[in-house]
Parts: C-alpha cells; structure tokens; sequence
C-alpha cells in the first residue's frame, strides 16, 4: 500500500489515477474538519470538491517528500476561508453530529469524549474560542501532529502548543460550568 505522500509525487507527475485514492483517504476527515468549524452540510461538501479541485490544478507545487496531510488540510482551511470572504460569512448547520463523521485514529480525544456524555462534550467543545476548537479538531479529531498544525494554520510549533494547552484549561472551565447548571 502506498504512502499518501507516494501517491501524490506520482500524481504531481501526471499520474492523475492516483488522486482517487487520496480522495478516498481524506474526504471524510476533511468533511469532518469543515463540519467541526461550523459550515453547513451543503457548504462543506461544496468546499471538499473545491479543495480537491485545487489537489488537482496545484499538483505540481506540491513538495516531494512534504506531509500530504498537512498540504491537503492547508489547501480545505484556505478554500473555506476563502468562501467565507466571498461570502461575508459561513452557513452553520446546528444539527450535525460530529460524533458521527470517521476519526483518523483512536487518540487522547477519544479517550476523554468516552468518559463525558455526548452533550456535554458538544458543549464543551462549542464554547471553545474559534482558534482553539480548530486546534482541538485538527489534533484531536483528525490526528493532525503539531508541526502539521503549525502548517496548516501558518503559525508557529509552539503557538500550536500554546493553544492546545490553553484549550484544554479552558475545557475544563466549560465542563465546571455545564456540571453548576
């Protein structure tokens, strides 16, 4: 089985056949990315086809021996960011599971949302500040490492740090209130 980053050297090449499986490995982590920052279902798959139809158009900026991962993740935040401009503002979707989309893989989140209800983490998780839920759902969810996260979001390592440390102080502040209600 070949690495995305394999793949995707072979598609900067011309070898287009390759972004089907590319496409198959990330439609639902970055579905799910875009779910998690609030666009509506519609919206997010519209941003998923934009996302890969600049895969496509970009392939050859692509730089071997890079992290596909965190290429591919830039690429979604900036497509949504970009139609978030267009638009004036983001259609948010409110009954939309996000327990429901795929994780990357079993992690620190999923250890901690199986110990609190389903409500109370969707709870905890919408009162986080928008800089934080997205570091929360890039790590977390979709198993992002924080040199990807800084790349993603073009900030530094020890920003990325810094934010997930402090989200995770201000989720304890928010499960304290949901727990006084």
């Amino acid at each position: 089985m070949q690495t995305d980053e394999e793949l995707m050297a072979a598609a900067s090449e011309g070898k287009l056949e390759h972004l089907s499986e590319l496409y198959r490995r990330y439609r639902r982590p970055l579905f799910g990315y875009f779910i998690n920052q609030g666009v509506a279902t519609d919206l997010a798959e519209d941003l998923l086809q934009a996302t890969f139809e600049r895969v496509i158009k970009h392939r050859e900026t692509y730089r071997i021996g890079g992290s596909f991962r965190s290429w591919v993740f830039a690429i979604a935040r900036n497509a949504m960011y970009k139609q978030h401009q267009r638009a004036g503002r983001i259609d948010i979707k409110q009954d939309v599971q996000p327990a429901s989309l795929a994780l990357s893989a079993p992690c620190a989140q999923t250890q901690w949302e199986q110990r609190e209800t389903g409500s109370q983490t969707l709870a905890a998780l919408a009162a986080l500040p928008d800089a934080y839920r997205e570091v929360v759902d890039l790590a977390w969810k979709r198993g992002l490492k924080y040199a990807e996260i800084a790349t993603v979001l073009n900030i530094s390592e020890a920003n990325v740090k810094v934010r997930v440390h402090r989200a995770v102080k201000q989720l304890r502040v928010n499960y304290a209130k949901l727990d006084a209600q």
